[in-house]
């Protein structure tokens, strides 16, 4: 990554892992209480035999998939999450292929090799040019689609609670940008066959952590019905922006 302002592969292992072993992922894994952007790539994964994880971290979104009898390969810029991942992936009792590369660069495999590429909570942290390349290779080495879930810049309880954590100085996330859409950066990319949809609506209200702010979750819950789904939330107020790119 080029911008400073971002955290090392160090850094965000420690962000990713600090306190968490793989036992508790696995427990997650096998839980009721399965996050709304899992279901979705659940969902859209569904046809797809073999997947692409870019930007991996802990791998429990390739794992959940692996769960589901898909052929997973995990890329990763740190070696601590790879070998986070390795354990879980052990835990699971699944086989996985893992690989630590930087995924602003070259992808090590060949054309149309993967039926779904996807990345979740990555590409907010690279530059409009990084991301461009990084979808122009995601496309080359994907057979049907790409999936990439960044933050959603139209959620307003997540743009407050994120002003506000980084005005307090407890925001751990690095120099994470939001996005309202990333067909520009798609169709920058050579696809023309785009869907997009917010999900998981009441994950933003978790941002809120301001004095009073309980309050104000239970207004947001009460009025809009807000749930953790993975159907478009009503005004876009999803936490999270899911872009799908069909290859013809």
């Amino acid at each position: 990554m080029s911008d400073p302002w971002n955290l090392t592969p160090a850094q965000w292992s420690n962000v990713l892992l600090n306190g968490i072993e793989p036992h508790a992922v696995v427990k997650e894994l096998y839980s009721d209480n399965r996050c709304a952007w899992t279901t979705a790539l659940l969902e859209y994964t569904e046809r797809s035999k073999s997947t692409l994880d870019l930007g991996s971290g802990r791998g429990q979104h390739s794992a959940m998939l692996a769960l589901a009898g898909k052929e997973t390969t995990l890329v990763d810029w740190s070696p601590e999450n790879v070998q986070f991942s390795m354990k879980l992936f052990e835990a699971i009792k699944r086989p996985g292929q893992f690989c630590r590369a930087d995924i602003v660069k070259p992808l090590p495999f060949k054309d149309s090799t993967f039926d779904t590429v996807f990345s979740c909570g990555v590409f907010e942290y690279f530059s409009d040019d990084e991301i461009k390349q990084i979808l122009k290779e995601a496309f080359r080495v994907a057979k049907q689609r790409v999936i990439i879930m960044v933050p959603n810049a139209l959620s307003i309880a997540y743009r407050v609670g994120k002003f506000y954590m980084e005005k307090k100085g407890t925001w751990e996330w690095g120099g994470e940008r939001p996005f309202p859409t990333l067909k520009p950066y798609f169709r920058a990319a050579g696809c023309n066959h785009i869907t997009e949809r917010s999900i998981a609506a009441r994950t933003s209200l978790n941002f809120l952590t301001m004095r009073g702010s309980d309050r104000i979750k239970k207004l947001f819950v009460r009025t809009l019905g807000v749930k953790d789904h993975a159907q478009p939330v009503l005004f876009k107020q999803g936490y999270l922006l899911i872009t799908v790119g069909e290859k013809p």
